[in-house]
């Protein structure tokens, strides 16, 4: 069961361009019954193989930015450390409001990107000014809970005018180079359960090389004109899952 939960978000999170480490979560804690403490570094472990298997499919069907992705990854990685420094001092309750209204807004500035249906392109300034910003948000979120940081590498490529499906691509290369720092990081601190995560890492990179080979069959531009509206939603329903 947990390598068929495990497929299951590998092909999800690819469509929506996330990490998956808030679904692996869930699994470890609601379904085998891990503590927090052990479950968020045993996601990042199972997210580290299943997002670079996505990525390594992703980049062959040349849906990848890698400049723009190294922008953001260069932002992120000292968030990581602050957010993992600072997580033990942060109340659980605080944390989750702090993070649920940080989806929501996450997710609303995609979904307001969709309906207004903006082509004009963002300048390179501008460009850059975004990518530290949401850069450096989804390298806190990595930091502070073990969260894969996608929903703000989503918002961020999605308001610099990225096609959803280059979005997706290039948040996966951001994300497995994020779940990687973040599992390490998390190591210090933290025990993996091996025996949970390999079930459900199996399935992961499963569904993470599956789904962007089905995807490719699609017309591209109808991808890129409804993807985010998935995207968006999905980020603003588990805002509102932590704040409810």
């Amino acid at each position: 069961m947990a390598i068929l939960y495990g497929f299951l978000i590998g092909c999800f999170v690819t469509v929506i361009g996330g990490g998956g480490t808030t679904f692996y979560l869930g699994v470890l804690t609601a379904s085998l019954g891990l503590s927090t403490a052990e479950a968020v570094p045993t996601s990042l472990f199972i997210a580290v193989f299943a997002l670079f298997s996505g990525f390594i499919t992703q980049l062959r069907l040349k849906n990848v930015a890698i400049k723009t992705g190294n922008q953001l990854i260069i932002a992120a990685i000292p968030g990581i450390f602050i957010g993992t420094a600072v997580a033990k001092y942060i109340p659980e309750q605080i944390y989750r409001i702090a993070v649920g209204l940080l989806l929501v807004l996450m997710g609303g500035l995609v979904l307001a990107k969709f309906f207004r249906r903006q082509k004009k392109t963002v300048n390179p300034d501008r460009s850059r000014r975004l990518a530290t910003l949401f850069g450096l948000l989804s390298g806190l979120m990595v930091g502070f809970g073990g969260l894969s940081g996608g929903s703000a590498t989503v918002a961020g490529l999605s308001i610099m005018g990225v096609p959803a499906v280059l979005a997706a691509g290039t948040t996966t290369y951001v994300l497995w180079v994020l779940a990687v720092v973040g599992f390490i990081s998390h190591l210090f601190t933290s025990s993996v359960n091996w025996s949970a995560g390999l079930l459900l890492m199996v399935g992961g990179i499963a569904g993470s090389i599956f789904m962007p080979l089905v995807l490719a069959r699609f017309n591209p531009q109808k991808l890129n004109r409804y993807l985010p509206l998935l995207m968006g939603g999905t980020i603003v329903y588990f805002g509102l899952n932590l704040l409810l």
